[in-house]
């Protein structure tokens, strides 16, 4: 299986295009990689639109709101 950085670079560029989509990470989560994406907010169609895993990693979305650069 492809680490989770592998798999977040090869699916970032497309994930970022997503509607609602503010951030793509890496996380952990009961011991094992994950890949975490970030959206400006709950919506069932943003979340509906969304993978639960990329490349056998497990994803996890993670509202955020949005970001703003400093």
């Amino acid at each position: 299986m492809a680490s989770a950085a592998e798999v977040k670079r090869r699916h970032e560029s497309r994930l970022m295009k997503m509607r609602g989509v503010v951030g793509v990470g890496i996380g952990e989560k009961d011991g094992k990689e994950i890949i975490r994406i970030y959206v400006e907010k709950e919506s069932p169609k943003i979340l509906a639109d969304l993978p639960q895993a990329l490349d056998s990693v497990p994803v996890e979305i993670v509202v955020a709101g949005t970001f703003k650069a400093l």
